[in-house]
């Protein structure tokens, strides 16, 4: 599956002689797990879909997420120099292209929605509009926002929970909302509680990676969140309660997806892998 998203991806965005389009693969085809569409494939899946047939909308999830890390690793945002490995893109093609890169891949991943043809009218709008309400200032930006506004303070829970379910949660569970649409299903309340859930454990991971791993094993630079005095579940709850609160929330995830069509089938399978588990 992962190969045919990256084969999609490059027909999207074919190579041209513009540099605007050479930053944008330069970011979007660096190697990374393309959670973001194989949850979308995933989901559609569950709902009875031919999972490749929703390649268009995975993919724009994709460039949505893409987007948000040109624009998180800018100098005015987080001032990272490495994403997936390699330097980030205002590295390479300096800020300003790297700030058109963003917004091109935003833009364009709205027009992939609207024109894929395998999809009706309807299941076209719903996903349009999902996208741009999960990425926007209710969801991932607003989720953003938070985190610059909160560097070097302290939080309470409720903002700290608020700032996750943004910033990361927002997206993961319109991946798993246009997947449901794909199958001309309005997505669940159920869905949402996933997508919420799965988004907090993605996040609470990822901030002890951050805590506990290397530069070389993260293709980041590790500890990045406490050098720039940034509050995470980590420096909120201590590693020991994270741990504890992870753990309980993949509980909780895979209870959830028993109670999903064909008990969740390829989206488990999938969730078993992306959260570390075995089985």
């Amino acid at each position: 599956m992962i190969d045919s998203i990256e084969k999609r991806l490059r027909e999207l965005i074919p190579p041209r002689d513009e540099t605007i389009f050479e930053a944008a693969r330069y970011s979007l085809l660096l190697p990374g797990k393309r959670f973001r569409p194989l949850l979308t494939l995933a989901t559609a899946g569950v709902y009875g879909v031919d999972p490749f047939s929703v390649l268009n909308p995975a993919c724009a999830m994709e460039m949505i997420h893409t987007y948000s890390l040109i624009h998180d690793d800018l100098p005015c945002m987080d001032d990272d120099s490495l994403r997936r490995g390699k330097p980030t893109l205002h590295k390479v093609y300096g800020e300003a292209m790297a700030l058109l890169a963003g917004d091109y891949l935003l833009t364009y991943a709205f027009e992939v929605l609207a024109s894929t043809k395998n999809l009706n009218e309807g299941q076209r709008l719903h996903m349009i509009q999902l996208a741009a309400m999960r990425s926007g200032a209710p969801g991932m930006l607003g989720g953003q926002a938070i985190d610059i506004e909160s560097k070097g303070k302290e939080i309470d829970e409720d903002t700290l929970l608020h700032m996750h379910c943004g910033k990361t949660a927002s997206l993961l569970t319109a991946c798993l909302e246009i997947g449901s649409w794909a199958a001309s299903c309005p997505p669940s309340p159920l869905l949402y509680t996933i997508g919420r859930e799965l988004g907090l454990a993605y996040q609470f991971q990822d901030d002890l990676l951050d805590a506990t791993s290397t530069t070389a094993l993260l293709g980041k630079t590790a500890r990045s969140d406490a050098s720039k005095n940034k509050p995470t579940a980590v420096s909120f709850y201590g590693v020991e309660k994270v741990q504890d609160k992870l753990k309980k929330l993949k509980t909780s995830i895979f209870r959830n997806l028993e109670k999903l069509p064909n008990q969740g089938s390829q989206l488990a399978i999938l969730l078993h892998w992306a959260l570390g588990l075995v089985g």
